[in-house]
């Protein structure tokens, strides 16, 4: 008996141990509002002698369910509580974590040439260090609650900011008559290519010295309005003097409007509309595509600047579902919409990446890529199958599997979609914007605002995501991918790369 008791008083003994053991090391692993110096400093937040974890359980229980200690649920409830203040506490030392890592490895480069590299690097030292007042003029920016680089060091816009600031600068064509006007509804390709239409022609006219003149309810009109800056005064006059300044940029009514002024023609535009029937001999059609094959020779770090100035003004003018489009009766929607009905309140904090997977309509996509691959030295398919193992080869790294990962898709490529789902590691964090949240306005914006992208290189949509990135100063933008001797995933090819004609051609 004597032996029993002893054997059974030494069980107790080691179960009390492991107990306080493993609830020293569960207090030991918190953050940093639940972590303590010394198992003494432990002992007095416990017995009350501090603000304790223990006190607030008992005083919470003891309010919210009328149980004291030693009632009989007592134990069991403040345990589950204690679990799930550990488990909260976890949330954001998990995200300041993976913030910090990201921050850490953010990497904002040209290509896999050192000497472009340091040029950058170089351009970016000269540019504060020799304007570094202009910094304080400009505004911070954020994105539906969140944060961006505007206005640090890290703006690649610094150039244009200066410019906008220095005397002699004006809008192009102010000195001339010339005027290359963007009309009609005829377009060549979609969202992703009208925006970088619209955007080379504020590029042509600023190399050309001319005025880009936008008929009203013209295609530009349409693309952006629904997106960005939205009309919000009745007669239309603030908001058109807002537009025309913001872009250098003149509006137009009617035909009448355009007397005296020197249109801008081209002699080989048809050649353009060749093999696409009457649409090919739609001349608002070629205009928008002459102004999509548009190709800039201004040298690259100054083009870079030009297109991310006009990318911020975008988007400090993003649309919160006030106002109209420039069809009065046709409301706005809310560009933040996607990451709100997503993540609720936490959209403003929450961590998270984005997946852009892109159909390309099946062999002229694989064609673009190949294109793109002898460009860039990216793989010639994985950003179209977006295969499971291409995603985790880069969120792993970044510690980012631990977090929502969200798809935005065409739906084009379902294969590849049930791939993410049934996959081990992917399937449990993806989300997926219901039908009724979704719309290109509000995928944009949770792919531009994600800590983490993955694009498609040879998707204007992926581009344009890409270069909003840069121009807000987000990095970790991953859409030029190859697979070394060894196998191992590698970037060949910087974010700033959709910038650059030579890897980009046209679509740069």
């Amino acid at each position: 008996t004597a032996r029993k008791a002893a054997a059974t008083a030494a069980a107790a003994a080691v179960v009390c141990l492991v107990v306080i053991v493993n609830a020293f090391l569960s207090f030991s692993s918190w953050s940093a509002d639940f972590q303590f110096r010394d198992p003494t400093d432990l002992s007095r937040r416990l017995d009350g002698h501090q603000p304790s974890i223990r006190s607030r359980i008992i005083d919470s229980l003891r309010e919210q369910r009328g149980i004291s200690p030693g009632d009989p649920d007592f134990q069991r409830l403040f345990l589950t509580r204690l679990d799930k203040m550990q488990k909260q506490s976890q949330i954001p030392t998990a995200r300041r974590i993976a913030l910090r890592s990201l921050d850490d490895q953010k990497k904002v480069w040209m290509r896999k040439n050192k000497d472009l590299e340091n040029e950058l690097q170089e351009t970016y030292k000269s540019n504060v260090n020799n304007h570094e007042g202009f910094l304080n003029n400009v505004q911070p920016l954020s994105v539906c609650g969140r944060p961006t680089s505007v206005g640090t060091r890290a703006d690649l816009a610094l150039l244009e900011h200066v410019r906008a600031d220095s005397v002699e600068h004006s809008c192009p064509g102010a000195n001339s008559n010339k005027l290359l006007l963007l009309q009609g509804h005829q377009t060549y390709g979609k969202t992703g290519n009208n925006l970088i239409e619209f955007m080379h022609a504020l590029q042509y006219a600023r190399d050309h010295d001319v005025t880009v003149g936008i008929m009203r309810d013209s295609w530009p009109l349409r693309v952006l309005l629904p997106m960005f800056m939205s009309v919000q005064d009745k007669d239309n006059t603030g908001w058109r003097h807002h537009f025309e300044q913001a872009f250098c940029v003149k509006l137009f009514d009617t035909a009448v409007e355009l007397e005296g002024w020197d249109i801008e023609q081209w002699e080989n535009l048809s050649t353009l509309g060749q093999g696409r029937g009457t649409l090919g001999m739609d001349k608002d059609y070629l205009t928008s595509k002459k102004m999509f094959v548009y190709v800039s020779q201004t040298p690259l770090l100054e083009y870079i600047a030009h297109q991310s100035k006009i990318l911020q003004t975008l988007y400090r003018n993003y649309n919160t579902g006030e106002g109209t489009t420039s069809r009065p009766w046709e409301k706005v929607r809310n560009m933040c919409s996607g990451i709100e009905t997503l993540f609720g309140d936490d959209s403003k904090n929450v961590v998270y990446s984005t997946i852009h997977l892109r159909g390309l309509e099946g062999k002229s996509g694989v064609q673009l890529m190949k294109r793109m691959s002898s460009s860039s030295g990216c793989h010639p398919t994985a950003a179209l199958e977006m295969e499971p193992e291409y995603i985790k080869s880069i969120l792993r790294p970044l510690g980012m599997l631990k977090f929502p990962i969200v798809l935005i898709t065409d739906g084009q490529n379902f294969d590849a979609i049930r791939r993410l789902v049934n996959d081990p590691d992917i399937g449990p964090r993806l989300k997926l914007v219901p039908q009724s949240a979704s719309w290109v306005g509000g995928d944009i914006t949770l792919a531009v605002m994600s800590n983490v992208f993955i694009g498609n290189p040879a998707s204007t949509f992926s581009g344009f995501i890409t270069k909003s990135r840069v121009a807000l100063g987000l990095g970790h933008s991953y859409l030029f991918r190859a697979q070394n001797e060894e196998g191992e995933w590698r970037n060949t090819c910087g974010d700033t790369c959709v910038f650059d004609k030579r890897i980009m051609a046209s679509m740069s």
